[in-house]
């Protein structure tokens, strides 16, 4: 199947930048600019920049009684620091408060990861999370970032987790926990890139063998769906992970 016109690409390329596919599959040849500017890496940037001007539009007149944009954005962000509370230690019963230290980036993962999930339901546009190099990259910021968390809050005690409770199971504890680790950028990674370029595939075949208007549309309807779940799942694991690094394992 062939790609798709995509237009963000086709600008950059009108202006002389090497942006698209053939580019980056050919970027030997094209030099490091076709990778920089890769179809994912344009709607990455291009994600980016529609979450700077929302975050403009929503705190450019911010008010005591909150209206319009930022009333929306408050209501989100407020739901989001809820859920995250409730799933990682946050000071209750002597566990150590960890949410300050991770609803930025929750914040940033809910809407970044939503915003590049719809994208690809738009005609002429693509998710940047239909691509393993995305979801791989939000995935190793979380598995580094957890374990950042793990000697933050225990010190080298945090090597404890990957030893087991008793010294004669070490050469049992280690090797599973490796592994379980190495599983876990595998499934958060592959997880999201499956079900966003299924999705994506599904749609242009659809597209292309039944018509462009009524056919795509359950999927289309199904794609909002698994776009909200998906961002959930991502957010979710990665709270749980970071609430398993820091918290005493018995």
């Amino acid at each position: 199947m062939e790609h798709p016109i995509l237009f963000l690409c086709v600008i950059l390329e009108k202006l002389g930048i090497p942006s698209g596919w053939i580019y980056y599959e050919h970027a030997d040849k094209y030099g490091i600019l076709a990778k920089i500017f890769a179809p994912h890496m344009v709607h990455s940037y291009f994600v980016c920049l529609l979450l700077i001007i929302l975050a403009f539009l929503g705190t450019r007149k911010k008010e005591f009684i909150p209206k319009g944009t930022q009333n929306v954005l408050e209501y989100i962000i407020q739901f989001i620091y809820n859920f995250t509370k409730e799933n990682v230690p946050h000071g209750e019963n002597h566990s150590p408060n960890i949410v300050p230290l991770v609803f930025p980036l929750i914040i940033f993962y809910a809407f970044y990861i939503l915003i590049c999930n719809f994208l690809g339901l738009i005609p002429g546009f693509m998710s940047p999370t239909a691509n393993i190099n995305v979801t791989l990259g939000l995935t190793l910021i979380t598995i580094t970032y957890y374990h950042f968390l793990g000697f933050r809050f225990k010190g080298i005690k945090y090597l404890k987790d990957f030893l087991g409770p008793i010294p004669w199971l070490i050469p049992l504890m280690l090797p599973t926990e490796i592994f379980s680790h190495i599983g876990r950028i595998i499934s958060l990674s592959v997880r999201l890139f499956g079900n966003l370029v299924s999705k994506e595939l599904l749609l242009g075949l659809l597209t292309t063998l039944a018509g462009k208007f009524f056919a795509p549309l359950p999927v289309m309807l199904l794609g909002v769906l698994v776009s909200v779940i998906q961002t959930l799942i991502f957010v979710l694991l990665s709270l749980v992970y970071f609430a398993g690094a820091v918290e005493e394992h018995h």
